[in-house]
Parts: structure tokens; C-alpha cells; sequence
């Protein structure tokens, strides 16, 4: 080959290698134990995309609320919570958008739980108890709606705010009188303490899984991009643990940090498993929510929820043959 060509093909190659530098994104998902994301970042489907200028990274949170701080603060481009973290999140002024909902097909996701020998016997026990749970969390929403339901308010009972790491041990040497839990926790926490039930959301309505990302995140198109990527691949990863769910418990129980007797309760209660975008009809129990927090005074502010609020991006699945990748 001529020194001439040589050299050119040489310039065009380093050339090129700087473009794919100059391309190349990286996002950071945040992700907590159990959920749809935790399956799809064990499956490692995103791993793949590595070569095509697409570094996804994951960052693993104990809550909601956590999660949603650090995406406010530009560490993290992408979180799923329940439905009260973006609620508060917006409260508190986060540059925050909503793309897509998890629909919560099952009463038993959450419960308030007493220990086996309490005498807490029913909600209206509570009165003067003291009752950990995770502020600005799914759990905080459903304790109110479960205080609600027996006439009671959160003036009536003691709010501890731990996060489930702390709040374990607090239910477990009585700090605590009860304990507004979520699952895979709320199933750890029944078997490994022996503790019971008290109420779930039996009769209350369900709340649905939320997934929010900075706006700055829709403002830049290479992470608008790796944004639909990760939709896509999460509503795939949807579609095989519902006909793959006994895989999930046998064989993702290491990789998932819960143990094969909890994965055997928690994943037949988040089936179907299921992701879809965002709609205007999804701000109503939002809206519904923060009034009620606002009106129960833990809120330091209205929450103007409108199309400021979120984003209704293309179908997930199908947007992914438009977007350029192998």
C-alpha cells in the first residue's frame, strides 16, 4: 500500500475514533431492589449497547425519595418510584419529568406490619403509636390513606422517618410500634421477624410505579436517545419475566441481593409485569395525592401538575427500530 494512502486511511481511522469519543453518552440509572429495572440490569440486555456509544450505569437506592435527589442533582438520568417520591420531589422545586408508569396490579405490594406478639389489633389501635416509615415514600401515601381510612390523621400517631435499612432493626427491638413497608422488604421483614400484617391496600386503591427523569435529560439528544433504549429494553425485559417469572426466582436470586423464599412471594405480585409512557390521564391521582399531602400539611408547597410535568414519548418497543442502532 502507497505511504500516501497509508497515511490517509491511518487519519480517517483516528479520525473517526474521535468522533465515536465525541458520541459516546453515558447514563446513569438509578434503581432500587426487586423492580422491573433491577431484573432488566441482571439480565445485562443494556450491556450490548457499549459499542455503540451507549454506556449504561447503574447506582442502586434504598428509596424513592434518595433516588429522586440525586437525579435532581444531575447524578442520576433516570429513576422508578412509587407514586409519592416524584410528588414531594416536585414539591421541593426538582427540574423533574414523568415517562412512563409501572400499572400496580395487587393490593398486597405494601402493608403496615406489628410485631407477632403486638396488640395492635386494628388501624384505629394506632392512635398514639409510633409508626416508621420512609418519608415522602409510596408507604408515607398509603399510611396516610390507611389512617384516613379509621378516622385518624398524622396528628394521631408518631411518624418515625427511617429508611428500610433503619427501620428493620427499629421493628425488630420495638422503637417502632409498626412499620409502613414496601416490598421485597415488607416479605423480608415478615419471615426473617415473624411479624404480621395489620392492613395492606385491600379496599384503599393501588398506587402505580413512576418513572422521572431531569429535564435535562430530554434537552440533550444523545441521552434522549440512550432514554428510549433503556424504555424499549425495560418493556422487553417486561414481557419475558412474565413468561419467564419461575427463572427469575430460581436463578436471579443471587444477582438480586433478595432470597429465593421473598422473590417467591413478591414476583407473582408484580405480575404482570408491565412499563408504558406517560399520559395526561396519569396526573389525576398524582394531582389527588399532593392535595392530600398539602392539605395534611407535610407539603411545603402546591404542585402545579401539567404538561410541565412530564413527557409522552413514542411506544417504547416500537420507537427502537427508528433510532438508528444495530
Amino acid at each position: 500500500m502507497p505511504t500516501r494512502l497509508r497515511s490517509a486511511l491511518t487519519l480517517a481511522a483516528l479520525a473517526l475514533g474521535t468522533l465515536s469519543a465525541a458520541e459516546a453518552v453515558t447514563f446513569t440509572i438509578g434503581y432500587q431492589k426487586g423492580g422491573l429495572p433491577n431484573i432488566l440490569r441482571v439480565r445485562g440486555t443494556l450491556d450490548k449497547y457499549a459499542a455503540q456509544g451507549i454506556d449504561f450505569r447503574w447506582v442502586l437506592f434504598t428509596a424513592g425519595p434518595p433516588l429522586l435527589e440525586a437525579a435532581n442533582a444531575g447524578a442520576v438520568d433516570f429513576g422508578g418510584v412509587g407514586n409519592a417520591p416524584g410528588v414531594f420531589a416536585l414539591a421541593g422545586g426538582a427540574d423533574l419529568k414523568y415517562v412512563g408508569v409501572t400499572v400496580n396490579h395487587n393490593d398486597t405490594t405494601e402493608a403496615i406490619i406489628v410485631p407477632k406478639n403486638s396488640n395492635i389489633q386494628k388501624v384505629s389501635d394506632l392512635k398514639g403509636k409510633r409508626i416508621g416509615v420512609a418519608r415522602g415514600s409510596s408507604a408515607h401515601a398509603f399510611l396516610y390513606d390507611v389512617l384516613r381510612s379509621a378516622g385518624l390523621t398524622f396528628k394521631d400517631v408518631t411518624i418515625v422517618p427511617l429508611l428500610p435499612p433503619d427501620a428493620r432493626p427499629a421493628f425488630e427491638n420495638g422503637s417502632i410500634d409498626a412499620w409502613a413497608i414496601w416490598e421485597p422488604f415488607l416479605t423480608t421483614a415478615l419471615q426473617g421477624s415473624g411479624g404480621r400484617v395489620l392492613r395492606d391496600h385491600t379496599g384503599l386503591g393501588r398506587g402505580d410505579s413512576y418513572y422521572l427523569v431531569p429535564s435535562s435529560v430530554l434537552q440533550n439528544p444523545d441521552k434522549k436517545r440512550a432514554l428510549q433504549v433503556l424504555l424499549a429494553e425495560l418493556e422487553s425485559t417486561a414481557n419475558w419475566a412474565n413468561v419467564n417469572r419461575q427463572t427469575v426466582i430460581n436463578q436471579f436470586s443471587d444477582e438480586l441481593g433478595i432470597p429465593k423464599s421473598v422473590l417467591a412471594v413478591t414476583v407473582p405480585k408484580s405480575l404482570p409485569f408491565n412499563i408504558r409512557p406517560f399520559r395526561a390521564s396519569d396526573l389525576k391521582p398524582l394531582r389527588a395525592l399532593a392535595v392530600a399531602f398539602r392539605e395534611a400539611g407535610v407539603l411545603p408547597r402546591d404542585v402545579p401538575f401539567g404538561p410541565q410535568t412530564y413527557v409522552t414519548l413514542p411506544a417504547f418497543r416500537a420507537a427502537l427500530p427508528t433510532l438508528g442502532l444495530k
